[in-house]
């Protein structure tokens, strides 16, 4: 039988992966000891409310843009004014809703990992495509759908010319939004641009992981 020499054992054997760079999934960039966290069980359900709630802003989108093209083209008074009431019930709240939800639960998975908020242009990206989109939602939306409905409660062959110009202006929200969202979805996936100049010295102001030591225990029983 083949002999071994002593201590050959520690220096072939391979090293194990650390704990942190098992936990750590690739491409994620590590953050500094001792920061903010999300694992496990924390971080699937932020992540299953940020999904939530960026499909039923998706949603949300479609039927504004259904139900604001239906009342442009229609000849009945009945039907436009039943979708402009329609929309000045349920658009504002629930794009708020869906909006704030995906802004909360993006923050939080972002702190939450290595990524942080103002560290990478593509986060801060997104952060301001669902902050402009909030804020449009309160400026613009809000007082133009008031209008439409306050003007939709009195049901008549002149509705039409009455919501001429707001019905035009209530085209564009719902394509907006949507490819607002479109351009937020696709940065997330491809992660373009590279660090912001505060991620670029946050990232060099993080001192390298320590190499994990080598397995030695065996040859120092050989010897």
């Amino acid at each position: 039988m083949t002999s071994q020499r002593p201590g050959f054992t520690a220096f072939t054997a391979s090293a194990p992966t650390p704990p942190a760079a098992q936990s750590r999934p690739a491409g994620r960039p590590r953050g500094p000891a001792g920061s903010f966290r999300l694992t496990g069980a924390a971080r699937r359900l932020a992540r299953l409310a940020h999904l939530i709630a960026a499909l039923g802003w998706v949603g949300v989108d479609v039927v504004i843009g259904v139900l604001a093209v239906t009342g442009f083209t229609s000849d009945d008074p009945g039907t436009v004014a039943a979708c402009y009431i329609a929309l000045d019930v349920f658009a504002v709240p629930l794009l708020l809703t869906f909006g704030l939800t995906t802004l909360g639960s993006g923050l939080l998975l972002s702190l939450g990992s290595g990524w942080g908020v103002i560290r990478y242009w593509w986060v801060v990206a997104k952060l301001l495509i669902n902050v402009i989109l909030s804020g449009l939602v309160l400026v613009l939306l809000r007082p133009r759908l008031a209008t439409a409905g306050a003007e939709s409660t009195r049901v008549d062959v002149t509705l039409s010319d009455r919501l001429e110009g707001i019905s035009v202006d209530l085209l564009f929200p719902a394509f907006v939004s949507g490819a607002a969202l479109l351009a937020a979805s696709l940065l997330g996936t491809f992660k373009p641009w590279g660090s912001t100049p505060f991620g670029r010295r946050r990232r060099s102001s993080i001192p390298p992981a320590a190499p994990p030591p080598l397995p030695n225990s065996h040859a120092a029983r050989r010897g």
